[in-house]
């Protein structure tokens, strides 16, 4: 005869408390205080949301002395590599615990499309010949190269690239924590205090010639960045460029976009040809003979935006409109510096040839006698006046 629920032990029904080793998690807080404590903890953890106190209390639960859990993951002096995909892909494991992986990717191999080509499928064959919709390829092709990464001794990484091609882009991108089987409902403290960041002590293009090369959001350039091969790069992409950093590219750089803020001291960034659009979200700060060199021109070709970077037509899509506007109003930008530029003495900010797109600065320069170019090329404004360089905050010399 079934047992009612009315009927059932007070020590029945606690015994089926659930746990985390083998069914659920062990609702500790919840059936060992009342209420009032309950609410009180969770205004204190509220208060102080630094993950200790968190842990010691055990609200949320997690696994104490679990085999292979660990909530204090092992310490690693060097970051640990795992090539995959034959080598198209790497995994990183960084010394701080965050997980990353390095791939090779393809770039379609297609010319800028003119209005018509882009209603037919953006599927231009380089003739003027609109394209039909149907012949757009159904696959990507494998990307062309290999990627090799080395663990150095502060932690850094060194990526070197073999093989690649125009139509290669090498993308630097997080990976999750992997949560073992059995232990969903264990909250993982050991995640916390992690910058998220893989830093890069080197970037190597052995053929010369790449397509794009992406960390915006995950990496930070610590070393040198070398592509000395004739073909554009479409996109160079990093949270930050810190002390030690430089690029040196042999041709054009269609966007450089970093998150952060770029900070030489006694490197170079030198770009072959044109560079045709710069984005910076703080600021850029040259020092001990540090240089950030183009070749030629400054924004000779507009740029639409690249994955959460801006585009040349930044001041257009944040700038209130009022009344009768025109384009004039709101020009394209061949540099859109979000802080301050600071060139200190001995270093300089050199466009050897022009300054085609406005190149605007959100702060302040220092050492605006080291900012230098040759040629104004800048279209006039609805005022007629053509500004090369436009600075929101004041300039020193």
């Amino acid at each position: 005869m079934p047992v009612s629920r009315t009927n059932r032990s007070r020590s029945s029904l606690r015994a089926f408390r659930p746990t985390v080793d083998a069914r659920l998690e062990d609702r500790v807080v919840l059936s060992n205080v009342s209420l009032r404590q309950y609410l009180l903890l969770s205004h204190r953890l509220l208060n102080n949301p630094s993950p200790r106190p968190a842990r010691v209390a055990g609200f949320p639960a997690f696994t104490k002395n679990a085999p292979g859990i660990s909530q204090n993951p092992r310490v690693i002096h060097a970051a640990a590599i795992q090539t995959i995909r034959g080598g198209q892909a790497v995994n990183v494991a960084a010394v701080d615990g965050t997980h990353y992986r390095i791939q090779l990717a393809y770039i379609s191999n297609t010319a800028q499309a003119s209005a018509a080509e882009g209603a037919a499928g953006l599927y231009a064959q380089g003739s003027g010949t609109t394209a039909l919709g149907t012949s757009q390829p159904t696959e990507t092709p494998q990307p062309q190269g290999t990627v090799r990464v080395y663990p150095r001794a502060d932690g850094s990484v060194g990526i070197i690239v073999d093989g690649s091609t125009a139509n290669t882009e090498l993308t630097i991108n997080p990976l999750p924590q992997p949560i073992r089987k059995g232990y969903a409902h264990s909250f993982a403290y050991g995640q916390a205090n992690k910058n998220n960041a893989l830093q890069v002590s080197s970037v190597t293009i052995n053929s010369g010639n790449i397509g794009a090369i992406e960390g915006f959001h995950t990496a930070d350039l610590t070393g040198p960045l070398v592509a000395s091969g004739s073909q554009a790069i479409d996109r160079i992409a990093f949270r930050s460029l810190k002390p030690g950093a430089s690029i040196t590219t042999g041709g054009d750089v269609n966007t450089l976009d970093v998150l952060q803020g770029i900070t030489l001291s006694g490197t170079n960034v030198s770009i072959g040809r044109d560079l045709n659009l710069l984005n910076v979200g703080r600021d850029i700060t040259l020092s001990n003979g540090a240089n950030f060199l183009v070749g030629r021109d400054l924004g000779l070709v507009a740029q639409a935006p690249k994955g959460t970077g801006t585009g040349s037509n930044v001041l257009s899509l944040n700038a209130t409109v009022v009344g009768t506007t025109t384009p004039n109003q709101f020009p394209a930008v061949g540099a859109y510096i979000l802080g301050n530029v600071v060139i200190n003495p001995g270093s300089e900010l050199s466009i050897t040839r022009a300054i085609d797109q406005q190149m605007y600065i959100g702060g302040n320069v220092d050492g605006g006698n080291r900012l230098l170019f040759a040629q104004n090329n800048v279209p006039p404004d609805a005022n007629g006046l053509s500004i090369p360089v436009k600075v929101l905050g004041t300039v020193t010399l």
